[in-house]
Order: structure tokens, then C-alpha cells, then sequence
């Protein structure tokens, strides 16, 4: 086939005229804000702003943190960003933030997690929208009373029991560095296991156990493919969408799907009663509370997803912090023995007693916060208080909470370690919001507390911390996760109390 000139030129005519429509559509699309009078950092096409990633390898919360601090420095309370190439508004004032979260709630219901209706790990309380979450949370907000937090206790109880025989054979046996993140990982994995689906995860004796691989998995091993999904679900989400993406692993779906309706099946037949959550959805059916197979599936997925990762990294960096400390370290570990001493065993009140192991769970959350950003969707038009800043239904925002966490004008030396600055449990810290706030904060809050509270305890109690020489220091944040997750192991040393 010959290409004749006529052929040729009307190739080129083509082909300009498709990239000057480009070059257009892509300069009008990234002049969003400008148009709207708020100050924007210059994006790079095809990832925006996401594209300041790339040379240092930044997480998505750190990278959330350049934003904030680059329009805080120069006084803006909201800039402009730009995410491929959707636009999003990072609020760096912290009123603003509460008002968003709390008191003008209404206007920014949904998360903007990636929801992918097709799946059904996506029918779970965090990514649903609107009346969907509504309901959803009308629902399972009773699983996490202060009762059902007693109720689930002793399942808890048992499972710190295995951790502290596991922890002082390790201790016998002269291993010198422990991997505490891995450690409390194991931990937090068979008591969610047990609390979920009543299952014994065997995490300690098993570390490829299928809960504690799943949990790597989702959390940890991340594919050049899922990659780039998960690239297209916060960059292009509307594209993600088209072309059905999940927001997970295909293996780890595909697990959820088969396990939670054959859990459910097998433990209606038995009979048996447990103090899980299992238990709770089949009285909850009983009641006559309408539950679909996917909603049952995509809640259990998440509490079990959201369950263990957050308190593992959240118990790992107290016990951290508390042997780079020893005297913050020896205050815990003497309240530990005198609220014991009181109770008489380690009881659901007597945790709750151990406020000053509550002070050191606050400033690890304050300086390593779980989820270092906040994002939300405008869900109608909102009119900013005291400016004449004005948002569109759509537009989607980002809160950074290590921005506000680490700024020394709300805290002080903000990479000092210092239980102190939550002494006043009254107190109100402006720009803390470790579990964000409002209606759509972290509805397993109790849980992770709980549950927290009781590992550290139990090690505290029993065994002096130091760390490993080997350990590396500073601890970096690793940047191919979405939540908190340091890039190398956390080494402590594990020494018996006699």
C-alpha cells in the first residue's frame, strides 16, 4: 500500500489537530482553580501534582503534607491540586477541617474512597456513599458500643495471652531482635480473626497462615499491576470505574467472597455461640435488620482489613517510642501494676483505667498519625465562612492530618515524643484528628483502643524494651502504602521482668 501526499498530508493535519485539541483540554482542565481565584501549585500532565512523588518516592500521606505546608507557609487557608486530572481542594485551616467534618457535615457525606459497585468488598461502611452509609451505619453502629466492647473482650484477653507466652519463648530462647511491627501484626491478625469470624488465624505458630498473608497482601505486597489501578482509582477514578478496577487484590476478593457466606452458612447449621461479629450479623438477621450477602461480605472484609493494620502499627510505635524513652517507658509499666493491683487481673475496666497508656497511644497518634491524610466529597455547593470562596457539588477535598499533627504552632516541637501534651484529657487540641471527626470518623475506634491498649499492656507488664542497634533510624515511611507503614523493620530488644 502506497501512502500518496494528499494521504500524507491530511495524516499530519489529523494528528495536529488532535494534539492542539489535547494541549487545550488538558490547559483547561488544569486551570480549574485559577479560575476560581485559589492558588494552585503548577501541575504536570498525566499525573498533576502527583507527580512530585516520583523522585523521592513520597507516600501519598507525605506527599498530601508537601501540599499543606507548601500553601500554609504562605498563608493560604485552601490551594488547588491536581491528581492526574481531577481537580482537589486542600484545605489547610483547621476550623475549616472541623467545620467540613462536623458541624457542615451534611455538605461533604462521602469519603471519595474509591467505590466500585461491582464488587462486593466495596458495599462496606468506608467507601459506601450517602444514604447507602446512612444505612450501613444506622445499622452496625450498635456492634461498637462500650457493651459490645465488654462482650468482645475476653476473645480479646485470650489472644494477648498468646502473644505474651509467644513473646517470653522468643525472649528464652536469646532471639536479640524483634521485628515488633511483624510481632503485633501476628497479634492484631488473631484477634481479628477471632472477633470477626471466630476463627483461630494461628498467626504466631503459622506466619503464612491464609489471615496473616491476606493481611500482608492487602496492606504490604503491592503489584506493578495493582499498582496502577490503584494509581487510576485516585488519579482518573471515573476511568477506574469504566473499566470495572477493584480496589483490592483479585485473590484476596475472590477469598472473601467464598469465605464469609460459607462462615456464615457453617456457623447457623452448628449452632455454636461466640462472642464475635459473626454472632452479631446472624442476631441482627434474626431481629429482622435486612442484610444482603454482599453487605455482610464487604462489612466483614473491612473491620477485618481496617482491624488489625492500624492498631499493628499504632502498638509498634508506642512499644518504639516507649524504649527510646525508658522514663515514659517506667511511668506506663508502674500505672500498669498499680491499676492492676487494683483490679486484681487485666480486665475490661481496669484498660480503661490506664489513662496515662492512653496519653502515650494519643501522641503516637499525633506524631505517626494511621491515616496521615482526610479526603472528602462536596456533595453540594458550600460557601467557605468569612471568605467568598464557593465549592461545587463534585469537588472532591484533602485534609492533612500529619500536616496539622506536625505543626509547631499547634504542637511544639512536634517531633519531641511528649505523652505530656495529653495530660488534660478535657483539653481541645486544635488540628488533631487521628480517627478524623463528625459522623464518618473511624466507627471501630472503641475496638482499636481496646484492643491496643491490652498488647502494649501485656509487654509493658512483663518485659523491658530497648532498641535493637540494628534497628534504622530515623524510621522512614514506607511510600507504596495508603496508610501508616515504616519502609524498614522496627528491631526492639524483649527482656523478661522477673
Amino acid at each position: 500500500m502506497f501512502i500518496t501526499d494528499k494521504l500524507m498530508t491530511d495524516l499530519i493535519i489529523a494528528i495536529t489537530t488532535l494534539v492542539i485539541a489535547a494541549y487545550f483540554y488538558i490547559r483547561h482542565k488544569y486551570s480549574y482553580w485559577t479560575k476560581k481565584g485559589i492558588p494552585q501549585i503548577p501541575p504536570i500532565f498525566p499525573l498533576g501534582n502527583h507527580s512530585l512523588s516520583l523522585p523521592k518516592g513520597i507516600s501519598l500521606g507525605g506527599l498530601s503534607e508537601i501540599y499543606h505546608n507548601e500553601f500554609k507557609k504562605k498563608g493560604h487557608k485552601l490551594g488547588g491540586v491536581y491528581l492526574g486530572l481531577t481537580p482537589y481542594l486542600v484545605v489547610t485551616d483547621a476550623t475549616y477541617a472541623k467545620n467540613i467534618l462536623t458541624t457542615d457535615f451534611s455538605s461533604f457525606v462521602d469519603r471519595g474512597v474509591f467505590h466500585n459497585k461491582k464488587s462486593p468488598l466495596s458495599v462496606n461502611i468506608i467507601t459506601q456513599l450517602g444514604d447507602e452509609w446512612r444505612t450501613s451505619r444506622s445499622k452496625f453502629t450498635s456492634i461498637f458500643t462500650s457493651a459490645k466492647m465488654k462482650y468482645f473482650f475476653s476473645t480479646i484477653k485470650k489472644c494477648s495471652d498468646e502473644l505474651d507466652s509467644n513473646l517470653e519463648e522468643i525472649a528464652n530462647n536469646g532471639k536479640a531482635d524483634i521485628d515488633i511491627y511483624e510481632v503485633m501484626g501476628c497479634f492484631f491478625t488473631d484477634v481479628i480473626g477471632s472477633v470477626t469470624y471466630g476463627v483461630d488465624a494461628n498467626s504466631f505458630k503459622s506466619p503464612d497462615a491464609i489471615f496473616r498473608k491476606l493481611g500482608r497482601d492487602f496492606f504490604g505486597t503491592f503489584t506493578l499491576p495493582f499498582r496502577l489501578a490503584l494509581f487510576f482509582t485516585i488519579c482518573y477514578p471515573k476511568f477506574a470505574n469504566l473499566m470495572n478496577l477493584a480496589g483490592v487484590q483479585p485473590n484476596i476478593e475472590k477469598f472473601f467472597k467464598d469465605f464469609v457466606p460459607e462462615a456464615l452458612e457453617n456457623r447457623i447449621k452448628s449452632k455454636e455461640q461466640r462472642a464475635d461479629f459473626l454472632q452479631l450479623l446472624i442476631e441482627m438477621k434474626k431481629s429482622g435488620i435486612d442484610l444482603t450477602e454482599n453487605e455482610i461480605i464487604g462489612q466483614s472484609f473491612i473491620f477485618f482489613a481496617a482491624g488489625f493494620e492500624t492498631s499493628s502499627a499504632a502498638s509498634a510505635l508506642m512499644l518504639y517510642e516507649m524504649a527510646k524513652n525508658p522514663d515514659i517507658q517506667e511511668r506506663a509499666r508502674a500505672e500498669i501494676k498499680q491499676v492492676l493491683s487494683k483490679h486484681g487481673d487485666v480486665t475490661y475496666d481496669a484498660i480503661q483505667d490506664m489513662t496515662y497508656l492512653s496519653q502515650v497511644l494519643n501522641e503516637v497518634m499525633r506524631k505517626y498519625p494511621l491515616l496521615p491524610s482526610l479526603h472528602r466529597v462536596c456533595v453540594k455547593d458550600y460557601k467557605f465562612p468569612d471568605s467568598n470562596v464557593v465549592i461545587e457539588k463534585g469537588t472532591r477535598v484533602i485534609m492533612s492530618i500529619q500536616g496539622w499533627h506536625r505543626d509547631p504552632n499547634l504542637f511544639p516541637d512536634p517531633m519531641k515524643f511528649d505523652p505530656e501534651r495529653f495530660a488534660d484529657k478535657n483539653a481541645k487540641h486544635e488540628g488533631y484528628f487521628p480517627f478524623g471527626d463528625g459522623p464518618r470518623n473511624c466507627i471501630g475506634l472503641k475496638l482499636g483502643i481496646l484492643q491496643t491498649k491490652l498488647g502494649v499492656a501485656e509487654i509493658v507488664k512483663n518485659f523491658e524494651i530497648s532498641v535493637s542497634p540494628k534497628c534504622k533510624e530515623p524510621l522512614k515511611l514506607d511510600p507504596l502504602t495508603f496508610v501508616l507503614k515504616m519502609e524498614d523493620p522496627i528491631l526492639l530488644r524483649l527482656k523478661k521482668i522477673n
